[in-house]
């Protein structure tokens, strides 16, 4: 063997021993900081456990809670869900920070994460809160008949990110929670029963009061027009060829009952008003010749 060889042996085999007595001292060194810190993560692990549990009971008796009320399945599930989440990390970083580990990176860490999240799903988490306050809320139920932005029809159904409305053609329009609870809404059959107004037109030569009572009594007898509250007939218009009644009533608020009411008020008011020997008149108007007028006849003498 060489002398340099002999040289570079050495000097490699001299480098692994300090290299390998340096990891050893690392490790002596660490041992001794566990074990001088091992009071306080038990301590930690202990005070992280007892605050697991009180989240944990703290979301089941939010549940109970919620659901005694009449929030909505669903809300209450995640809305618990989501207590017990918050309990976790905040256990979890409660153990860290008794143990001694210092939780000013980790929370830098999780903040810069959650923006990053935050504006890459933007939109989903928009409609999750607004789909949230919603079921906890209930504006309305599923079978409502709801207008809102440009669509109505009937609730069929509400989960964490579209509302499902069935319009009256019967096609599923799926509307973004954060639409429907951002736009007015409108609940058409929440209260029960719903106004409707027509217009009824009666000729000049007619006595008006009486065409008020015949519209009136008409409309009363209709089946699916409610007395209470009473019907009403207003004259609202000196029209061009007709004195018009603006004829408001009442009926169940489902859009079938509406329409077929409709129906049955504008029928009996003309069968009424026709009874009484009225006239509903059809749109007039007045030809004056201007000088400038010829018949036909006219026209092919002068030819």
């Amino acid at each position: 063997m060489t002398p340099l060889a002999s040289q570079v042996g050495g000097a490699s085999a001299s480098e692994a021993a300090e290299a390998v007595g340096e990891v050893a001292d690392r490790a002596r060194s660490f041992s001794a900081q566990l074990i001088d810190q091992l009071p306080r993560i038990i301590i930690g692990i202990g005070i992280g456990v007892l605050a697991l549990v009180v989240a944990l009971v703290l979301a089941k008796v939010v549940e109970r809670t919620l659901a005694r009320t009449r929030a909505d399945q669903v809300a209450v599930v995640l809305l618990s869900r989501l207590v017990r989440l918050i309990g976790v990390l905040g256990a979890l970083l409660l153990t860290l920070a008794v143990s001694g580990i210092a939780i000013g990176s980790v929370l830098a860490a999780l903040a810069v994460v959650g923006v990053a999240v935050g504006l890459a799903v933007q939109g989903i988490l928009e409609n999750f809160i607004a789909g949230v306050i919603l079921l906890v809320r209930k504006p309305f139920f599923a079978g409502d008949q709801i207008r809102t932005g440009d669509f109505e029809g009937t609730v069929e159904a509400i989960d964490l990110r579209v509302t499902r409305i069935v319009d009256y053609d019967g096609e599923v329009v799926l509307v973004p929670n954060r639409d429907v609870y951002s736009n007015p809404l409108v609940n058409l059959t929440r209260r029960g029963r719903r106004r409707t107004v027509v217009m009824v037109g009666v000729d000049y030569r007619d006595d008006h009061d009486d065409a008020r009572a015949v519209i009136l009594g008409s409309v009363r007898g209709v089946d699916g027009v409610l007395q209470d509250p009473e019907p009403e007939v207003l004259l609202t218009e000196l029209g061009d060829s007709s004195v018009n009644f603006e004829v408001r009533y009442w009926t169940r608020p489902d859009i079938r009952s509406v329409r077929h009411v409709q129906d049955r008020v504008l029928a009996a008011a003309k069968r009424g008003i026709e009874e009484a020997g009225m006239t509903i008149p059809w749109p007039i108007r007045t030809v004056v010749p201007d000088g400038t007028f010829k018949t036909s006849s006219e026209g092919a003498r002068h030819a």
